[in-house]
């Protein structure tokens, strides 16, 4: 099987329901970059290094202890499998299981830590980053003239995955597009809007044209299955969320004013000159 297309079938099959909108044309989204994030050679995962070995996480996870139903989300029964959004700094995994809703989970109460070591060992596949391989098929490439899907190696080149949460339609809108046009422009950082509202795709692919901002954007349809899953409920619009490849995040901006400075300073830690200059060095023909 085409190795994209083995992708896309795993996208599709583990993504939950509330995830499991109508893909783009796997066609037009290009071949799946090579990908081999396993070392056996690594230290063993636990709970101590999970955070920062992201690389290793697996895309899908099963809890191992029952989860009562809160207000928000239904009871999960052990053996349940859901999408693993992140590992977070408090050691809990935020987990989508579509229906059953998002739950954060304390990770020993989950099989992470073992399927994260059989992906380090190899022998749980692992074809692309997790934050990648769930949003990847499913951007509109704004710098486009006609409505076209974004190629998918485009997203797998990103080293830091900056997401902004706005609406279109607020009056802030055009100013944040200025704010941060300049750190979209670095090289290895990798710009993505969540429209907030509904709003025709062809609408936004023309508003961020015309300001000059032409990044891609999730269609339409799927913005707020995604937004709901990344971000906190009632969160304070705009919000901006740099995250690595597989989700880990590196900066959020958290209820004020985006401030644009300390965003910077986040993508040059995360994105040493090294990396960056790999990433110029990649995208030459």
């Amino acid at each position: 099987m085409n190795a994209f297309l083995l992708a896309l079938l795993l996208l599709l099959t583990g993504l939950p329901a509330s995830l499991q909108a109508q893909p783009t044309d796997p066609s037009a989204a290009g071949t799946l970059p090579a990908y081999q994030p396993q070392d056996s050679t690594a230290a063993a995962l636990t709970a101590k290094n999970l955070l920062a070995s992201d690389r290793f996480w697996p895309y899908q996870v099963a809890v191992t202890l029952a989860v009562p139903a809160s207000e928000k989300s239904k009871a999960l029964e052990s053996g349940t499998v859901g999408v693993l959004i992140r590992v977070e700094a408090d050691g809990v995994a935020r987990i989508d299981f579509g229906r059953d809703g998002l739950h954060r989970i304390p990770v020993a109460n989950t099989d992470l830590i073992e399927r994260a070591n059989r992906v380090r060992r190899g022998e749980l596949e692992k074809i692309a980053p997790n934050f990648v391989l769930a949003i990847g098929p499913r951007l509109v490439d704004a710098a486009s003239a006609t409505m076209q899907p974004l190629p998918f190696p485009d997203v797998a080149a990103g080293l830091g995955m900056l997401s902004v949460f706005a609406d279109p339609d607020a009056k802030d809108f055009s100013a944040l597009a200025m704010s941060l046009a300049p750190l979209s422009e670095r090289v290895g950082v990798f710009t993505i809007v969540f429209p907030q509202g509904q709003h025709p795709d062809a609408g936004v692919r023309d508003q961020l044209r015309a300001l000059k901002w032409p990044v891609p954007f999730v269609y339409d349809h799927l913005a707020e299955a995604y937004t709901k899953s990344l971000i906190d409920p009632g969160a304070a619009l705009p919000v901006v969320l740099l995250q690595t490849r597989d989700g880990r995040v590196l900066y959020q901006s958290s209820g004020k004013a985006i401030d644009v400075a300390e965003l910077g300073a986040a993508i040059d830690r995360s994105l040493p000159p090294a990396a960056a200059a790999d990433a110029a060095k990649a995208k030459q023909p």
